[in-house]
């Protein structure tokens, strides 16, 4: 289990969610697991906007994952919820996977307009079958394993990794080298 958080600051509360949205996107990708809970707080000002966002990060497993954001204005809260589930529902509409949890806030500004702001922990569906998955979402396969294995490439059979991902042995290598990890074979010499 692991704890991701963040803390950011903005003119406006779009400002601080799309730091802080990138900032635990950037994580996510680089750990494994899914995400199991998800909480957060955005509050507005004069002097500005803070949002703080909390994941819990179940390691058991490896699921790419990832948070969506929107924050709308309106009239009325109902106008607001509106245009920001809209804008979330655009978003998921691309994605295969489920929702891990969401928080939801109302902010009325002194001159009666409402923002809804909408944060959604999405896990991604993970595909039964090895065979063409994109490189980057190969690699992060590889990275799990081996940090099952204890970060030593030097226990994975280059060949099985390569049939198993549809690769050939080289693209194996290519990975492990974009991974950080050196196993290439040293050439023959007589």
């Amino acid at each position: 289990m692991q704890l991701l958080t963040s803390v950011q600051h903005g003119s406006t509360v779009k400002k601080a969610l799309e730091k802080a949205g990138a900032e635990l996107n950037r994580a996510l990708a680089e750990i494994p697991g899914h995400i199991s809970k998800l909480d957060a707080d955005v509050d507005s000002g004069f002097a500005g906007a803070t949002v703080r966002i909390a994941i819990a990060v179940d390691e058991r497993d490896f699921r790419p994952k990832c948070i969506l954001w929107a924050n709308e204005g309106g009239g009325s809260a109902r106008e607001a919820l509106h245009k920001a589930q809209s804008r979330i529902n655009m978003k998921l509409s691309k994605l295969q996977g489920e929702i891990a949890d969401f928080y939801l806030k109302f902010i009325t500004t002194p001159l009666k307009r409402t923002y809804a702001t909408l944060i959604v922990a999405v896990n991604h569906v993970v595909p039964q079958k090895l065979k063409g998955l994109p490189g980057r979402e190969r690699r992060e396969r590889l990275m799990s394993i081996l940090r099952l294995l204890g970060n030593d490439p030097h226990t994975i059979n280059i060949a099985g990794v390569a049939k198993a991902f549809g690769v050939s042995r080289d693209t194996i290598y290519h990975d492990l080298e974009l991974l950080g990890f050196k196993r290439r074979p040293e050439p023959f010499r007589q």
